[in-house]
C-alpha cells in the first residue's frame, strides 16, 4: 500500500508526516491486499487567521477498481487526520463487504434449485 501525503498552504514537520503515515497504516493495514494506494491532502483553508480551517481529504484506491473518498475539517492537522483515518477505515470495510456479497437475485435462484426432489410415486400416493 502506497501512501502519499501532501500539504497545501501549510508546512508539516517530518515527524508529523511519519506519525500521520503510521496512523493511516494502522487504520487500513488489515485491508492491505485490497487497497493499492492512499492519497492524503491537508489544506489550510484561510491561512493564519485561526479557527476551524484545516481540511483533510483522503482517497483510497481499491485494487478491484473504484475508490473511497473521505473529507473532514478541524482545528488541528493531526486531529483532523485521525478523524478521517477512522472514517476511511470504516468506509473501506463497508465497501469491501458490499462487493463480496452475492446479489439477492442470485441467492433466491440458488435456494429454489437446492430443494429436495420428491419422487413422482410419492406425489401420486399423497394425492389419492
Amino acid at each position: 500500500m502506497k501512501i502519499t501525503i501532501k500539504a497545501h498552504r501549510l508546512k508539516l514537520a517530518q515527524n508529523t508526516t511519519t506519525a500521520m503515515e503510521r496512523r493511516l497504516r494502522f487504520a487500513l493495514g488489515r485491508f492491505g491486499a485490497s487497497v493499492s494506494e492512499v492519497k492524503v491532502r491537508l489544506t489550510d483553508l484561510n491561512g493564519p487567521k485561526g479557527g476551524i480551517n484545516k481540511e483533510c481529504l483522503i482517497v483510497a484506491g481499491l485494487r478491484k477498481g473504484g475508490e473511497v473518498v473521505v473529507r473532514g475539517s478541524g482545528k488541528d492537522c493531526t486531529a483532523t487526520l485521525n478523524y478521517c483515518a477512522d472514517r476511511i477505515g470504516r468506509t473501506v470495510e463497508r465497501e469491501l463487504n458490499r462487493s463480496r456479497k452475492p446479489p439477492i437475485r442470485r441467492i433466491r435462484c440458488t435456494q429454489s434449485t437446492e430443494q429436495e426432489a420428491v419422487p413422482v410415486e410419492e406425489l401420486k400416493s399423497n394425492s389419492l
